[in-house]
């Protein structure tokens, strides 16, 4: 896997995986590791908006379909309160409707489970979005890498305007 060069995507911040999923959670841990200062885990959207209130987060990994609190409603809430961190959505349920849900509330990316390529990439340019959004400049297609859901998420945006 390619990895970007740019100044932005060298800084390792903290990644959140959300998911109900434990064997998911640590695969997902050890593939990401070199990428991330610290990555924390949640098993449900209720515990991850916890971990959001607490920690300072860049970037997101969550399931769409969690008991508690789903995908959807965790990214709600957390745009209610005001964070813009980026959300990958990667999920087993690509549903449509669910999609549009999520890129209603600002979804960085999707991946489908249970497909681990381009997850490196994907996670660096989040991670790299996070750390603008919190600084207040924000390109989400900046990068060598744009997946095909993020030109769809790009040019719906664009639809929006």
């Amino acid at each position: 896997m390619g990895s970007l060069n740019c100044e932005v995507c060298m800084r390792k911040g903290t990644l959140l995986i959300v998911d109900d999923e434990e064997q998911l959670i640590e695969n997902v841990m050890l593939l990401l590791e070199p990428y991330a200062e610290r990555i924390l885990s949640a098993p449900n959207g209720k515990e991850g908006l916890e971990v959001l209130k607490n920690e300072d987060v860049q970037c997101v990994i969550c399931d769409i379909r969690m008991p508690v609190m789903d995908g959807i409603h965790l990214i709600r809430e957390v745009r209610r309160s005001g964070n813009e961190v980026p959300f990958i959505f990667y999920t087993a349920h690509g549903d449509p409707s669910l999609m549009k849900e999520a890129i209603k509330y600002g979804a960085f990316d999707f991946l489908d489970k249970p497909e681990l390529l381009n997850l490196e990439d994907i996670v660096q340019r989040g991670l790299a979005h996070g750390f603008k959004v919190q600084s207040d400049t924000d390109d989400p297609s900046s990068g060598d890498f744009v997946s095909e859901y993020q030109k769809i998420l790009n040019s719906s945006k664009k639809e929006d305007s």
